[in-house]
């Protein structure tokens, strides 16, 4: 436990950076642009200074930090993956004293974990900068602290382990913070519904997926439900079906925030709830296509990261493996902030087609979910022909008639010959991060046919 003179001076330090946050998302673009340049020269300079992999990479590609003075100079550093950093996390640390920084784990694409140290000026300076979405859903509840929220996730996940850390060294002022329970991705609906049922949040917070199959499982048993005043989710999304039925037919509204372990603040819905407004004074990004080209406003590509306050891991250019859509003009909202339309979904959420291409899970997964009877379904491709569906089904429905319409829509979908395995089940398992995958693809293509990983 810290003692009282750091948690007094981590409190001042988050009250300072307070000042701005209700109008920095509507200053001219230039002024927050003039703020992101100021943080990209800082954190290039630490980095050649502290950090092996970059001052090596600037060394070897003939330049310095007096080079990196933008957002798009940015792109003449190496293009990472996060499988780099699995191999290695220890050539992307500050040599510096890291004494007080706390390790986040993400859990990757194929459950491979990403060891993510953060120093706490970055820790506290995103809470301070979580306002801005605090300030916008205040629109619906009314106030931005002393509600109740329900957090669903998993034991030890990032949430918790940073929650840990504020709550240990910083003070939390009677009456400015939230009154909070936790909840398990690991534990059956019904025990997590009598417990919201008993609590009666406000807002009910998870990850999309598991949000979207508990509002389904819900309904399909017609169970008796407090209605939170807001729904807000993260992690990975929401389906547009899964929303629909939280907005239409429970009459609740939906909010998000975009975050990652690699950058906490990325992005946050306003009142508009349409576009997440990208926090340009904590990240850079890039979107990018096959060829790794800057798309157009209103294009789709993969994001490619930098996150500009985290001195303990430091990531620049980063490809953290989502695909968005770019907002293409100003938001309604007035905020000055540009935004991403929406995330798409993960660069590995690929169905591999006989043909060489390849099908993305939202264009699947949909049709999969609309059929009577399911209320989950994940597709785990064992091979180029060969598929099988884990299914949570509802309890009045014929199992049969729900695996043979599911096995036809696949082939439909797919147009090809295929063989189908379709598995009921209780509950569809997590990855090790707590966030259940869409499509799980067990094989890759090799020079001499197919191969299983």
């Amino acid at each position: 436990m810290a003692d009282w003179l750091t948690r007094s001076g981590w409190s001042a330090f988050v009250l300072w950076n307070l000042r701005h946050e209700s109008n920095l998302p509507y200053w001219p673009l230039e002024r927050v642009i003039e703020t992101q340049r100021r943080r990209v020269r800082s954190i290039v300079k630490h980095a050649w200074d502290n950090v092996p992999f970059y001052r090596e990479a600037m060394r070897q590609a003939g330049i310095s930090p007096a080079d990196v003075r933008t957002s798009e100079d940015l792109a003449s550093l190496p293009l990472l993956t996060k499988e780099e950093v699995a191999r290695d996390p220890g050539r992307f640390e500050s040599a510096g004293d890291a004494r007080q920084a706390i390790t986040l784990h993400s859990s990757g694409t194929s459950g491979r974990g990403i060891r993510i140290r953060y120093d706490p000026r970055a820790l506290f300076l995103a809470l301070a900068h979580g306002q801005r979405n605090r300030l916008a859903m205040a629109s619906v509840l009314g106030r931005t602290t002393g509600y109740r929220e329900a957090e669903i996730s998993r034991p030890a996940s990032v949430s918790l382990t940073i929650r840990e850390f504020y709550d240990e060294h910083a003070w939390n002022p009677r009456g400015t913070d939230l009154d909070r329970i936790r909840l398990s991705t690991e534990v059956p609906f019904e025990e997590n519904l009598e417990r919201l049922n008993q609590f009666r949040p406000d807002v009910l917070r998870g990850y999309g997926s598991y949000i979207g199959a508990f509002f389904r499982w819900i309904q399909a048993r017609q169970a008796h439900f407090h209605r939170p005043r807001l729904v807000h989710y993260g992690a990975d999304p929401l389906s547009a079906a899964d929303r629909a039925l939280i907005e239409e037919e429970y009459q609740i509204p939906v909010w998000s925030t975009y975050q990652a372990s690699e950058a906490l603040r990325i992005g946050f819905f306003c009142e508009k709830r349409r576009e997440f407004h990208l926090c340009l004074d904590d990240v850079a990004v890039r979107v990018v296509d096959t060829r790794g080209r800057a798309v157009e406003p209103g294009g789709t590509g993969e994001l490619v990261l930098s996150n500009l306050t985290n001195r303990a891991t430091v990531l620049l250019n980063l490809r953290i493996g989502d695909m968005v859509t770019l907002g293409d003009k100003p938001c309604e909202c007035g905020r000055s902030l540009p935004t991403i339309r929406s995330i798409d979904g993960r660069a590995d959420d690929l169905v591999a087609l006989p043909d060489g291409s390849e099908m993305h899970a939202l264009g699947l997964i949909w049709r999969l979910q609309s059929v009577p009877g399911v209320i989950q379904v994940q597709l785990v491709q064992e091979a180029l022909r060969r598929f099988h569906l884990r299914v949570i089904m509802d309890g009045a429905a014929d199992s049969s008639q729900v695996g043979a319409a599911l096995e036809a829509r696949l082939r439909a979908t797919l147009r090809e010959e295929l063989t189908v395995e379709v598995e009921p089940v209780e509950q569809i398992p997590p990855e090790p991060g707590g966030k259940v995958k869409a499509v799980v693809r067990r094989f890759r293509y090799a020079a001499e046919g197919e191969r299983s990983v």
